[in-house]
């Protein structure tokens, strides 16, 4: 077998591995948010109750997705890194550097915008 093809095959195995680990399947109770909006035009603290459990549901997709892109983005920068060659690895270093700044930034946002819904909750009751 020639380098590229040993190469290729081991970064085929190292992704299904980290796919592997990141299907484990998980025996929970959910409970959907949006099930239990119930909207009234007599009293506004259902609308308020509708409008907190929206917002909740819509940051944890947001949080969800940021952190599916960020666990995918440094699988992909890991095995650039692994696979490249002495020269390249400055440039991949480089690219590092930019994507802990973008990751921090998504963190902080989603961080940010939880307490501010917290608040929010805490100023309505």
């Amino acid at each position: 077998m020639s380098k590229k093809m040993v190469k290729a095959l081991s970064i085929l195995l190292v992704a299904a591995l980290m796919l592997g680990i990141a299907a484990t399947p998980v025996l929970a109770s959910v409970t959907i948010p949006w099930d239990n909006i119930t909207i009234s035009s007599n009293t506004s603290s259902s609308t308020a109750t509708a409008a907190s459990n929206i917002s909740g549901t819509i940051i944890g997709v947001v949080q969800v997705i940021g952190v599916a892109v960020a666990v995918i983005m440094l699988i992909v920068l890991a095995i650039k890194y692994i696979s490249a060659a002495p020269n390249d690895k400055a440039e991949i270093k480089k690219h590092a550097v930019v994507y802990v700044v973008g990751a921090v930034v998504l963190f902080a946002a989603s961080g940010i915008l939880e307490i501010i819904k917290n608040f929010a909750n805490q100023v309505k009751a």
